[in-house]
């Protein structure tokens, strides 16, 4: 129950200020992560607890580091978001790890469903009225409007469904789909994935949902590929082979199929009309390189938007990618890409010092690849621009999860195979034994 409230915060995306100003991000997912916490507190290790407290403490070091000591102040509300968004994250992490594989696909899968339904729903004016009155309430500001936009790219109103905006609706669909692939032990999964990514675009349109076909090589790839028995695990050569094939396809099929179904917002970004992919796509890198050009050890410092207001300004103004005369209030609202905001935020010694850090941190959660971890995260980072936010972070301890829950199955279908099996590499049904009985989190 507390797993699917932190979801429901997570999606939801609902916030709240604290005095003083500091807000507070996806405020249901935080209490629901805080009692996940107290749950599982029994769980918590000390090696664990050790390196988020060093990640912290890093963090604390680069904000020191950035210049201009006068936006201490709003750096240090960064690092307390940041805090809180790890802790949920962790608390997160401890929960899903719990879960058998089966169980944990099937509780993905379960939230895909609820999406595509509620987005098949809203096409009803009760429900969409409904959901109108609920975001009405629940949001001040940040509200998606562009409707004739969405008429004009799609042909229809995309849903937006108890969210802010359409995109988030497709980026929490897009997460959790991919997150049943990576979790299921299906035979023909990758025919039921490309059902559920197909039958997401002709109700939600969005682009979002992309990033997951760009996800399934990474799956196969860095964690799909593992043989071996625990502490000699290797990548298998055929699957690898397989998974390049596997690529190849997918690029073939995606290719026309991009240019078919989203024509009219191709024709627009070639065009430089589509500010909201300039936001997201080309406005980061550009901004990042400005900010590293001037500052390449620390950056603008966590949440220094004061301080990249004029290279974001300049970047707005003279990109050939972009024509409209489009303004914006604040840089936050023109860099949607957590994934160059971390590069933005630190700069390229601390941005190098963090991964690092991270990397470690995962490590001792006993994540099998953090390069999975990673790969996840970046892909997803091109949909969502809250760095410090706990959306980014769910991301990257969901994705942990998935690889210590993918990994302890496959040890244990190893493990309890014959001898003779192992030696030939099958791989046979066999049904799941308790997770306390193998590698991971307890």
């Amino acid at each position: 129950m507390l797993v699917l409230l932190f979801f429901i915060g997570i999606y939801s995306g609902i916030s709240f200020k604290l005095p003083g100003g500091i807000p507070v991000p996806a405020v249901i997912a935080g209490l629901a992560g805080a009692l996940l916490l107290m749950v599982e507190s029994p769980r918590i290790k000390e090696r664990h607890l050790f390196a988020i407290i060093a990640v912290l403490m890093l963090y604390a070091l680069s904000i020191l580091s950035a210049s201009d000591i006068r936006l201490l102040g709003e750096r240090f509300k960064g690092l307390v978001q940041l805090t809180y968004s790890l802790m949920v994250g962790y608390a997160l992490f401890l929960a899903l790890t719990r879960f058998h594989r089966s169980q944990l696909a099937t509780v993905m899968l379960g939230f895909s469903m609820v999406i595509l339904i509620g987005c098949a729903l809203e096409s009803s004016d009760a429900f969409k009225g409904t959901s109108d009155a609920f975001r009405a309430w629940a949001f001040d500001s940040g509200v998606y409007k562009a409707d004739l936009r969405d008429q004009e790219f799609y042909g229809r109103i995309r849903p937006k469904l108890f969210t802010s905006e359409p995109s988030a609706v497709a980026f929490m669909f897009s997460l959790f789909t991919f997150a049943w692939y990576a979790l299921s032990d299906m035979k023909w999964k990758l025919m039921g994935f490309l059902v559920l990514i197909g039958t997401g675009y002709f109700v939600m349109r969005g682009p979002t949902l992309l990033l997951c076909l760009a996800l399934v090589p990474v799956y196969e790839l860095l964690l799909g590929a593992r043989r071996g028995p625990p502490g000699n695990s290797h990548l298998s050569i055929g699957r690898v082979a397989a998974t390049i094939v596997l690529t190849a396809v997918l690029i073939g099929i995606a290719v026309p199929v991009v240019h078919t179904l989203y024509a009219a917002r191709l024709e627009a970004i070639m065009s430089g009309q589509d500010p909201s992919f300039f936001s997201r796509i080309i406005a980061p890198p550009l901004v990042a390189f400005e900010v590293i050009s001037a500052n390449p050890a620390a950056g603008a410092g966590l949440t220094g938007w004061e301080f990249i207001e004029d290279a974001t300004s300049q970047v707005y103004g003279t990109a050939a990618w972009l024509s409209t005369d489009y303004r914006f209030d604040t840089a936050a609202q023109a860099i949607t890409n957590y994934f160059w905001l971390h590069w933005i935020y630190l700069g390229l010694f601390w941005g190098g010092v963090m991964l690092v850090a991270l990397s470690l941190m995962l490590q001792s959660l006993g994540v099998p690849s953090v390069l999975f971890c990673w790969m996840v995260w970046a892909l997803f980072g091109q949909g969502s621009g809250s760095y410090v936010g706990p959306q980014a972070w769910t991301v990257l301890f969901l994705s942990a999860a998935i690889a210590v829950v993918v990994e302890r199955d496959r040890l244990l279908r190893h493990t309890r195979r014959p001898a003779a099996v192992r030696e030939r590499g099958d791989t046979p049904e066999m049904p799941m034994p308790a997770p306390a009985l193998t590698r991971g989190v307890r």
